[in-house]
């Protein structure tokens, strides 16, 4: 017989409450924004009103931890599915997307039994009550409200009285709860939340590590949640670093916030992490582990070795985890490590930009040789480089990027143990980046339509790092192009090949994409490349060299449609090429 993963149980709405004012159940995530709009939060009163249910809360308890002295951690449960909901009901302030606090008011007319969000107009209109949780409150004497507001709202003393019963009823109202069993995996517990929530918000391994970090104040889980979840914000925002330390006025004196002041002063998008990001950089760097659940069970006290949870296992994770994280958000090594993206070709937008995950572990890779190797700076950046290039252009990391993570690692590791890392990365990256695969795989892979293909952002680096030269431009360099949002011209431009028969799919080929400026886009028109390239003012500027730096092939201005796809072919070929040279000069 299976074993039940969960258990089900009915409970008042004020119980839920009154365990949440006593620390017994989290909700994580407090202090970051609410999502719920107003009418939301209306329509959950006037459902609870009405005696309507309103789904499921579904909670899990931490892993009871085994204490040094004998016993059980006293581990509260946390609210997984349901936040929403139950922070509506407490009626508090809330957090704003601007990370200031406000209150959510709802109004009630007792007369027509109407529930709305308070406005200005329902605020000075007597027929409504403007604030229900009035009723709600301690020491609130009904006897006395009815007598004095009965008249105002044009009803009888027992009618007003039915109505007020009725909502100050809403709190005894039950509700479902879902129990999940200490026990359970990370990934099943995430599993079955997205089942229960398949048309909500789905709840990825990073939000329950957030959760978890949140529902901890023994260890500062809840500060390192913060300080990671705070330096995201004001880094890509710092006009929020004002509300945020006003709403969190304790916080932000402590010494995580100090440590991520400096994000309030810049921001760039060469290297904008999330929260996610930042708990894989963490993670990787304090445990040499790439899967998320995992650091899920380590900061619950999870002892591997002994297939048990203990206290000691606990608090041996959250130091590992401080440091790490301390580690990472440090702003040398950060501002380093952006110097190191742009030295690679990267730019500050999103035309020449690497996917989160081989930029995130070239972090933990820049961090691991910083903290553990006796490596100089320039063999830091050099294998940071090439790892980071090589595992984009063979897609180590593309299909399951915790898996290669978590591999990688274990590998690096043990070879940094062995003292046999250069050893290690040179033979990697010869088995990888073969001949063969510069030769013939790497041109395969350019026959490509979308500008979002990692090769062709390669082949964009490959130009910014050799500073090349805008092609058919004297002065302008392929950078300014970019960050002066150029054009992305079709060699052969599209209107003429589709004039000629050729689809979509055929003229949209990455080989026939060029940064170009917009007057010679203008100058070129739907002319076929021989006869463009007999145009003294279109070519007034061009060069071989600048052929070359554009990975054109020196026969182009002979090509008219008829020679398309072998232009194509050998365009693919000068584009890989380029990105081998930008390789090898690394």
């Amino acid at each position: 017989m299976l074993s039940k993963s969960y258990s089900v149980k009915s409970t008042e709405v004020n119980r839920i409450l009154q365990d949440i004012e006593q620390n017994k159940i989290g909700i994580p995530e407090m202090q970051r924004p609410f999502v719920w709009s107003t009418v939301q939060v209306r329509d959950l009163i006037d459902s609870l009103y009405r005696g309507y249910p309103i789904g499921f809360i579904v909670t899990w308890e931490n892993p009871n931890a085994n204490l040094k002295m004998g016993g059980k951690g006293q581990n509260k449960e946390i609210i997984i599915d349901g936040q929403q909901r139950i922070t509506a009901l407490m009626g508090k302030e809330i957090v704003n997307n601007k990370y200031s606090k406000e209150r959510i008011y709802i109004a009630f007319n007792p007369t027509t039994e109407e529930f709305a969000t308070r406005s200005a107009a329902i605020a000075k209109d007597p027929k409504w009550i403007s604030d229900i949780s009035i009723f709600n409150q301690p020491g609130f004497n009904t006897y006395k409200y009815i007598n004095e507001n009965c008249e105002r709202f044009g009803m009888s003393g027992d009618k007003l009285n039915d109505a007020i019963q009725k909502l100050m009823a809403i709190y005894n109202s039950e509700v479902g709860v879902i129990d999940l069993v200490s026990n359970l995996p990370i990934d099943q517990v995430t599993d079955i939340f997205n089942r229960i929530n398949q048309k909500g918000t789905r709840l990825s391994s990073a939000d329950f590590a957030m959760s978890r970090l949140s529902s901890d104040l023994s260890h500062h889980g809840n500060d390192l949640r913060k300080e990671i979840d705070y330096f995201i914000q004001i880094y890509r925002d710092k006009n929020l670093a004002a509300n945020i330390k006003k709403m969190d006025t304790e916080f932000a004196n402590t010494e995580y916030y100090q440590h991520i002041a400096w994000a309030e002063k810049e921001h760039t998008s060469i290297f904008d992490p999330d929260f996610g990001d930042l708990l894989h950089i963490s993670l990787g760097l304090g445990f040499l582990r790439g899967k998320l659940s995992q650091l899920v069970s380590l900061i619950s006290g999870r002892d591997f070795e002994k297939q048990t949870y203990t206290e000691e296992a606990m608090t041996r994770a959250y130091q590992k985890f401080d440091e790490a994280v301390q580690y990472a958000l440090n702003e040398s090594n950060f501002h380093r490590y952006v110097l190191l993206l742009k030295s690679l070709g990267i730019l500050d937008k999103s035309f020449a930009k690497l996917p989160d995950s081989y930029v995130n572990f070239g972090y933990i890779l820049y961090l691991y040789l910083k903290k553990n190797t006796d490596f100089s700076n320039d063999q830091i950046e050099k294998y940071t480089k090439q790892w980071i290039l090589m595992t984009a252009l063979v897609k180590r990391y593309g299909s399951s990027p915790e898996s290669g993570f978590d591999r990688d690692l274990r590998l690096i590791s043990e070879a940094n143990e062995n003292n046999q890392l250069p050893e290690f990365f040179e033979r990697t990256i010869s088995q990888n980046l073969t001949d063969e695969f510069w030769n013939l795989t790497l041109p395969n892979n350019m026959e490509a339509q979308t500008t979002q293909l990692t090769n062709w952002r390669i082949f964009q680096m490959s130009q910014i790092h050799a500073k090349s030269h805008a092609w058919l431009e004297k002065d302008k360099f392929t950078a300014d192009t970019i960050n002066e949002q150029g054009n992305v011209h079709h060699i052969f431009p599209k209107a003429y090949l589709r004039k000629n028969g050729f689809k979509q799919n055929e003229y949209n080929q990455v080989a026939n994409y060029v940064w170009i400026t917009q007057p010679r886009n203008l100058e070129i028109a739907d002319r076929a490349p021989k006869d463009y390239m007999t145009d003294a003012e279109t070519i007034k500027y061009h060069s071989a060299e600048n052929d070359k730096e554009n990975a054109i092939p020196a026969t182009l201005k002979d090509y008219d449609y008829h020679q398309y796809k072998q232009f194509l072919d050998e365009r693919r070929k000068l584009m890989a090429q380029s990105i081998r040279e930008l390789f090898e000069s690394l």
